[in-house]
């Protein structure tokens, strides 16, 4: 396959867009910048097609791809960082290069702007999780119950408890939401709500993207020491990374 199109990973300064990125490419082959104006993106030369492979080859190449992100973002102070596979290809009229650098003409004040409001931020990960155990006392109990009743009777408890267990997670949410979550975002810059995710023996009751300066990183850290400290609750917080969450939608491109 010919290396007809562009893989993006990120879009920085131009002046920091130089040789200071020094983490290979997906392919293992090294990264270009393509310039214009005063911003620039960060490409290697790729077949047009989405990369596709097994679940380690995936693994492989999204820890590629956010080293090169890093390692700009470190150098630059700041960048935008592009979501894995975002492949621009040439066309009848103009190369692959030549469409990243009209995108970048394209949206060059709001990609400007979004860089400046960014410099000098990074973004962390707060979940806080509780045992599961606790969250849902009694269920074992009630189960207990299930096998003198008829088998109908059973499904139906057996739902109402998943019901109430949904319910009761979502109230945990929103307590902890209310507790917690305006004070993190009075310390911050920007605050992403994240769906809960599953996690085994817990049940996550707050999941925050958080965006802010170092001094910041230190004011949250010290926040969560007293929430560990005050409550049974398990307190994860993680970064700091590039801003990946706060790039902005006009950062991706299809």
């Amino acid at each position: 396959m010919t290396a007809s199109a562009r893989y993006l990973y990120c879009v920085l300064p131009a002046h920091s867009a130089a040789p200071v990125v020094c983490a290979p490419a997906l392919d293992g082959g090294p990264v270009h910048p393509i310039r214009h104006r005063d911003i620039a993106a960060l490409t290697h030369a790729c077949a047009p097609e989405p990369y596709q492979g097994s679940e380690t080859e995936v693994c492989g190449w999204i820890a590629a791809h956010n080293a090169v992100i890093e390692e700009a973002w470190k150098s630059a102070g700041t960048v935008l960082p592009m979501s894995f596979d975002v492949i621009v290809r040439g066309d009848s009229g103009h190369s692959a290069e030549a469409n990243v650098a009209g995108w970048l003409e394209e949206h060059h004040a709001a990609l400007h702007s979004r860089l400046q409001a960014l410099r000098g931020r990074v973004e962390v990960g707060v979940q806080i999780l509780r045992d599961a155990e606790t969250c849902l006392a009694g269920e074992a109990g009630e189960a207990e119950s299930e096998s003198v009743r008829p088998r109908g009777h059973a499904y139906f408890a057996r739902h109402q408890r998943q019901r109430e267990q949904r319910e009761r997670l979502e109230r945990e949410a929103e307590a902890a939401f209310c507790r917690h979550g305006e004070l993190l975002a009075a310390l911050v810059d920007d605050v992403q709500v994240n769906r809960l995710r599953p996690v085994r023996g817990k049940m996550m009751v707050l999941n925050l993207s958080l965006l802010t300066d170092q001094a910041g990183v230190l004011r949250v850290g010290d926040y969560l020491e007293q929430v560990s400290q005050e409550t049974d609750a398990e307190v994860r917080f993680t970064g700091p990374w590039p801003p990946y969450s706060f790039a902005g939608t006009f950062a991706r491109l299809k």
